[in-house]
C-alpha cells in the first residue's frame, strides 16, 4: 500500500512524513537554472516532457537540483557549469561506458550520467529513468 506523504508547513513541499530530512526553503525551478547554459536548459525540459506523462510524478526544486519522486525519490538533475548531471537509481549495477559512474548506494545502485546537449538524451536513458521510477 502507497504511503501517503505530507506537505511541509515551512516550503510547501512535498515530502514523505512531516519528519523527513530535506531542503526546507522553497524554490522555484527557474532558480535552479539561473545563469546556465540554453543547451541544459532544453535538456531538461526534454526530460521533463517524457517523466510528465508517468503516473503519480511529484518535481521539486531544492538549492542545487531538481528532484522527481513518486513514492521516493528516483530521478535527480542538477545543472552544473557545462552539462546536465542525473542521477537514478536501480537494483542492479549498470555495465554501460556512457555512464559518468554506478556505485552502490542504500541497498541498490545509483548511475550517473552528465549531458551537455540535447542531441546526447537517447532513448537508452529513458530505460534507465523508467527502471528507477518503477522501484520508488
Amino acid at each position: 500500500m502507497k504511503k501517503e506523504s505530507v506537505i511541509c508547513p515551512n516550503c510547501n513541499r512535498k515530502i514523505r512524513s512531516i519528519n523527513a530530512v530535506h531542503y526546507c526553503k522553497e524554490v522555484s525551478i527557474d532558480e535552479v537554472f539561473a545563469g546556465k547554459s540554453e543547451e541544459t536548459i532544453l535538456l531538461f525540459d526534454r526530460i521533463l516532457a517524457e517523466i510528465a506523462l508517468w503516473e503519480e510524478v511529484d518535481v521539486s526544486a531544492t538549492k542545487k537540483c531538481i528532484i522527481f519522486f513518486r513514492n521516493k525519490t528516483f530521478l535527480v538533475l542538477r545543472p552544473m557549469s557545462k552539462c546536465l548531471e542525473i542521477k537514478f537509481f536501480s537494483q542492479e549495477f549498470i555495465e554501460d561506458d556512457r555512464l559518468h559512474k554506478c556505485e552502490a548506494w542504500g541497498g541498490k545502485y545509483s548511475g550517473y550520467l552528465r549531458l551537455k546537449h540535447e542531441k546526447d538524451l537517447i532513448p537508452a536513458y529513458f530505460k534507465y529513468f523508467k527502471t528507477s521510477y518503477d522501484i520508488s
